[in-house]
C-alpha cells in the first residue's frame, strides 16, 4: 500500500496513480489525452473510474485517426514525485510516461495498434470549470505498408467495454505490473512496425512473451533449484569446490538465462493460446499442445539467430498470409508423401520445418497468451 506522505519515484505512474486513487486519497486533477488507432471501436467506458475511455466516433475508416479520449483522474501529488534518484535506477524503465502505459495496455487488451497523444485538456483547482485545452504535441507515427497487410488481424472493429478492466491494475503487485507494462510496450511497438519491418516485429513480439515468461518463471521455484535443473553438471562441479555463497551468487547473476528456450516454450504452453475464431480451409496449423510447442521452439531459435547471428526471420514468415482459402496460418505448407514444398526468394529457400508459421497468426497467439497471463496475475496470493 502506498502511504499518503511518502515521496515516490516518477515511474509506473498509471499503476501508482490507480493505487493511490483506491486508497481514497485526494484527487489533484483530471487530464484527457487521445489514443490513435487504425481500428474502429464501438461502446465506451465512462463510469466513476480512474480511467474512462470515450469513443470519438471518427468518420474516416482509413488510416490512423483519433479514436478514443482517455479521461484520467489523478491522485498523484506533483510535489511528492521524485524525478531524480540518488543512484542510477532503471529497473522499471520502459521508455514511456503515464499516457504511454495506458495506450500500451489498450493495445494489449484489445489486440490493436494504439498510440497515446499528449494531454489535450487539463482540469484542476486552478483551471476553469471546463478545464484548459492544450495543443496536441505527440501525433502518432506513420503506419508504413508495402501493399497487402502482413498482420491484417491487427486492424479490426471491436467493442471496448473490456477496457474497464484497466482500472483493476492497482490489484497487482508493483513487480507484476512492471513486467506487464514492459511486455505490453513490446507488443504495442511490434504492431506499429510489423508492416514496414516484420523482422523487427518478430523480435519485439517474442520479447513481449519473454518478459512475461521471466516474470512467470521467477514464481515457479527457488533460483538455486532452477540453476541445478538447468545446468546439473556445472552445479555438481561447484558443489565439489564448496565455496560459501558461490552457487547462490551464480544463480542470482544468471537467473534470467538458465533454460531460456525451455522457459519460453513452457510459458507459451502453460497459457496455451486459443485457436483463431475463423480458421482457413487450407494452410491451417494443427492446434495441439505438442505441435504448438514445436512451433514455439522453432520461433525462439529463429529469434536467437536473428539477434546473435544477424540472420533475419525467414521471408515467408514476414510476408502477408495467403488468403485464397481464408487467412492462412502456415508460412510454408507442410510436406506431403509426394514432395516437400519450398518457398524461395532473395536467394534462399525454406521448407515448413524452417518456416512453420506466419506473423499474423503469431500475433494472434501472442495476444491470447499474454492476456491469459495478465488475468492470472490477479489470481496470485
Amino acid at each position: 500500500m502506498i502511504q499518503k506522505d511518502e515521496i515516490m519515484r516518477a515511474s509506473l505512474l498509471s499503476y501508482k496513480n490507480c493505487k493511490l486513487f483506491h486508497s481514497n486519497l485526494h484527487v489533484f486533477g483530471i487530464s484527457e489525452f487521445i489514443v490513435y488507432s487504425d481500428s474502429r471501436f464501438t461502446g465506451e467506458v465512462k463510469e466513476d473510474l480512474v480511467y474512462s475511455f470515450l469513443n470519438m466516433l471518427p468518420m474516416d475508416h482509413v488510416g490512423i485517426k483519433p479514436t478514443l479520449t482517455v479521461r484520467a483522474l489523478s491522485a498523484l501529488d506533483p510535489a511528492k514525485l521524485s524525478f531524480m534518484d540518488e543512484k542510477p535506477n532503471t529497473d522499471d524503465y520502459h521508455g514511456g510516461w503515464f499516457s504511454d502505459e495506458i495506450a500500451a495496455l489498450v493495445s494489449l487488451k484489445l489486440g490493436v495498434r494504439a498510440h497515446a497523444g499528449s494531454n489535450v485538456r487539463e482540469y484542476s483547482s486552478y483551471t476553469p470549470d471546463y478545464g484548459s485545452p492544450r495543443a496536441e504535441q505527440n501525433p502518432p507515427p506513420p503506419l508504413m505498408s508495402k501493399g497487402s497487410l502482413v498482420v491484417p488481424s491487427a486492424k479490426k472493429n471491436i467493442e471496448i467495454t473490456q477496457l474497464k478492466l484497466l482500472n483493476d491494475i492497482y490489484k497487482l503487485s508493483e513487480k507484476d505490473f512492471n513486467s506487464l507494462i514492459k511486455s505490453a510496450r513490446n507488443f504495442q511497438d511490434s504492431l506499429w512496425i510489423c508492416e514496414s519491418s516484420p523482422n523487427l516485429a518478430w523480435l519485439l513480439m517474442v520479447s513481449a512473451l519473454e518478459v512475461a515468461a521471466g516474470n512467470w518463471d521467477t514464481d515457479k521455484g527457488d533460483k538455486v533449484e532452477r540453476f541445478k535443473a538447468s545446468r546439473p553438471e556445472l552445479f555438481e562441479r561447484l558443489l565439489e569446490h564448496n565455496v560459501s555463497g558461490l552457487i547462490e551468487d551464480i544463480a542470482t547473476q544468471f537467473e534470467g538465462t538458465f533454460g531460456a528456450t525451455k522457459k519460453f516454450c513452457d510459458f507459451c504452453v502453460n497459457f496455451l493460446p486459443d485457436a483463431p475464431p475463423v480458421r482457413p480451409d487450407s494452410g491451417r496449423i494443427e492446434w495441439t499442445e505438442q505441435n504448438l510447442r514445436k512451433i514455439f521452439r522453432t520461433v525462439y531459435g529463429l529469434r536467437s539467430s536473428a539477434l546473435h547471428a544477424g540472420k533475419p526471420f525467414p521471408q515467408p514468415m514476414c510476408s502477408p498470409p495467403d488468403n485464397h482459402f481464408g487467412l492462412a496460418e502456415e508460412a510454408v505448407c507442410p510436406p506431403n508423401p509426394n514432395f516437400t514444398p519450398l518457398k524461395a526468394t532473395m536467394g534462399s529457400s525454406w521448407s515448413y520445418k524452417e518456416a512453420p508459421i506466419n506473423l499474423n497468426v503469431f500475433f494472434h497467439m501472442t495476444h491470447s497468451i499474454l492476456n491469459k497471463w495478465w488475468e492470472s496475475l490477479y489470481l496470485k496470493e
